[in-house]
């Protein structure tokens, strides 16, 4: 197995360690925290436990050079394989493994980076993980959303969901002294929001939630548990009632979980993963509030408090939970008992390391899955108007979420471009429904191109969707 290992700072690190035992009773296993000393070989199958950071980096290497089992922790690897190719210079190297996952439309996103055009975003809509998914003997993720993700990008390789192990928490601690210790005063309520703090896990919300609920209760507290990424506003975790830890070693992590009266666990953009974080808070026995989305949709309502994606909702949901009085309740450990004992990952492991053929699968398509089915329905010289033919809402902006435009370009009879807009939704667009936009048209105009495009990530060599001659 090509994992990290304690002490590294990454959950996979304490996956392993729960895991490498118990695996260790039905195998022969060997675990490499680095490529010193590790032949290919000598073993008879590996197994590359794979997550989004640079601690995977050398497992990463090898799964693409030498087939196996590969253990997609985090659905998306983008960020991983930036830190391989393009931090260090070679942004041929990036280019060809984005193409190699996601086609034409990765290679071109690629090169827009290379040349300085970025989004976040697209980390998220172009995973990278396709590739080395493809290459594998099996892939195992923890959670029915990875695996449908990666069999709609065309993966055919076989996809096993085991679940994510929890190892009960045997050990007692002096809640009211380590409160003490940390200067939390009696009676508080105290929110914890663990793990390493990334721009997905909803700082922002997170944060507003805390501060209009803290006007309403004074001993709320938010124990923010872990370091934070370079992209997150430190300063912001400063406010009043705000305790920073900073990295958490695994063996003192448990403590955090007695301290805390509830837990936030939030996330979009998602990178398909299951949250250890989370499994340990459900281990806890307490609270714990995560988004209505993708996996974290998945879990039952009686364990968690999902809160909606996007605008006020999201805020005024959290903030309810913040504030709400809970009873107890023994459905958080019965869910894990039946659905995440260690038993059960290991059989899962054991499954996914015997031969097992290939699925049919769609082929990878050149283009992302990422826009809507739009008819041109009708077109003045003032406006225009179209109606959504998919099956899903196209909805206007949401907190968060980068807002769907339509970019109109017109160009004269020799094919030269004389006018573009960005054009915005006025409402929600429901299946079958039509929105008009005004655009007002330059009489010099030939051709009208219509483009799919998303607020704020870059758009590189689009296709019109619509081409209309407007003489």
């Amino acid at each position: 197995m090509l994992t990290p290992l304690p002490p590294a700072k990454t959950g996979v690190a304490h996956y392993a360690s729960l895991l490498l035992p118990a695996l260790r009773e039905q195998l022969d296993v060997t675990a490499f925290d680095s490529l010193d000393g590790y032949r290919a070989s000598d073993f008879d199958a590996t197994i590359y436990q794979l997550g989004n950071n640079p601690f995977h980096g050398f497992a990463y290497d090898e799964a693409m050079r030498t087939p196996g089992v590969v253990v997609l922790h985090d659905l998306v690897l983008h960020h991983l394989i930036v830190e391989q190719t393009l931090a260090r210079g070679d942004a041929d190297a990036y280019v060809a493994a984005l193409e190699a996952s996601h086609g034409a439309a990765g290679a071109a996103w690629a090169r827009g980076r290379a040349a300085g055009l970025h989004s976040e975003m697209g980390n998220f809509l172009l995973p990278a993980s396709v590739d080395v998914a493809q290459r594998a003997r099996a892939v195992i993720v923890h959670n029915r959303y990875a695996h449908d993700r990666l069999r709609s990008f065309g993966v055919t390789t076989p996809i096993h969901v085991v679940p994510h192990p929890y190892v009960p928490e045997r050990r007692a601690f002096a809640r009211d002294a380590l409160r003490a210790r940390m200067g939390i005063p009696g009676g508080s309520r105290v929110i914890g929001f663990f793990g390493f703090l990334t721009s997905a896990k909803r700082a922002e919300v997170v944060l507003e939630a805390f501060r209009r609920a803290r006007a309403q209760n004074a001993q709320l507290m938010l124990l923010v548990v872990g370091e934070p990424a370079p992209n997150i506003d430190r300063d912001a975790l400063r406010g009043d009632g705000i305790i920073t830890t900073g990295y958490v070693a695994d063996d003192d992590f448990p403590a955090y979980y007695a301290v805390a009266d509830r837990f936030v666990n939030l996330r979009y953009p998602t990178a398909g993963e299951t949250s250890g974080t989370l499994i340990r808070a459900l281990d806890a026995g307490k609270p714990v509030a995560v988004s209505d989305y993708a996996q974290f949709a998945e879990l039952p309502d009686d364990i968690v408090f999902k809160v909606p994606l996007g605008g006020d909702d999201e805020v005024n949901t959290l903030t309810e939970f913040l504030l709400r009085d809970f009873a107890p309740t023994n459905a958080q450990r019965a869910w894990l008992e039946a659905n995440a004992r260690l038993d059960l990952t290991v059989d899962g492991y054991l499954r996914a390391l015997e031969p097992a053929p290939r699925v049919a699968s769609r082929a990878i398509t050149n283009a992302l899955p990422l826009f809507p089915r739009l008819a041109l329905t009708n077109l003045t010289p003032d406006a225009l108007t179209i109606r959504n033919d998919g099956d899903a809402t196209i909805r206007t902006r949401t907190y968060g979420t980068p807002e769907y435009r339509l970019l109109a370009k017109l160009f004269d009879e020799h094919d030269r471009e004389v006018q573009d807009a960005w054009l915005a939704l006025p409402c929600d667009l429901r299946p079958g429904d039509s929105a008009t936009i005004e655009f007002a048209r330059r009489a010099s105009a030939h051709t009208l191109r219509l483009y799919h495009a998303l607020q704020d990530v870059p758009a590189i060599e689009p296709e019109p969707w619509e081409t209309r001659d407007v003489r």
